[in-house]
């Protein structure tokens, strides 16, 4: 049992994914959006957008070229796009306040609190209000270091800017697949499921909150 309780005392970082953790929201409502707006369905937006959406999600210089290919596709401009694409995440994501209120508690409670995301630069630019990045001490955004979850490399970029091992770090995410790389290169994980779960998962790991 001390031996245990030594290992909790070991974390100095959480960090937390953004869509479905820090953010309300469902990443398909925004290609339903853009469906919508389309006034096509579902299935053809999301087979139009498939090949480029990989590239859009971890490489932000290829954006505009794979926007401006959608945009043809479609017959429409690619500012139109662009505008529809920003909308969309602002309409359909939304800050979880307790959330919010959690990364505060844990900075004041002296952790280091990190962001790791996959975003595309419209998320990205959407998301810009919530002021994301001053709220945690290193933000490491996918479409900006040109890699993805779940390359087990981003994780380990993220430690690095935290300046601790991964040993040190507690990762948290909704989507099961990418606890696997935060295990594998030696972070602690949680799978997020709502904010009071977290809360009983954070004191099982010995957490200040």
């Amino acid at each position: 049992m001390k031996k245990q309780a030594k290992k909790q005392t070991e974390i100095k970082a959480i960090i937390f994914d953004v869509n479905g953790v820090l953010l309300k929201g469902h990443g398909r409502s925004i290609h339903e959006y853009m469906a919508k707006k389309l006034h096509i369905g579902f299935e053809e937006w999301f087979d139009a957008i498939n090949p480029y959406w990989e590239d859009m999600v971890k490489e932000e210089f290829t954006t505009e070229h794979h926007l401006n290919q959608i945009a043809k596709h479609f017959h429409i401009s690619r500012s139109r796009l662009d505008k529809w694409f920003v909308k969309a995440f602002k309409k359909h994501f939304k800050k979880d306040r307790k959330m919010f209120k959690l990364v505060k508690k844990l900075r004041k409670n002296k952790y280091k609190v990190a962001i790791l995301s996959d975003q595309t630069r419209m998320s990205y630019e959407a998301y810009e209000k919530f002021k994301l990045n001053k709220r945690v001490n290193t933000a490491v955004w996918s479409q900006k270091e040109g890699i993805r979850k779940p390359n087990p490399e981003i994780y380990k970029l993220t430690a690095k800017r935290l300046k601790l091992h991964p040993e040190k770090c507690l990762f948290i995410d909704d989507r099961d697949w990418n606890l696997i790389p935060a295990k594998k290169v030696g972070m602690k994980y949680i799978l997020f499921h709502n904010y009071l779960q977290l809360l009983e998962r954070l004191r099982v790991f010995g957490i200040r909150i």
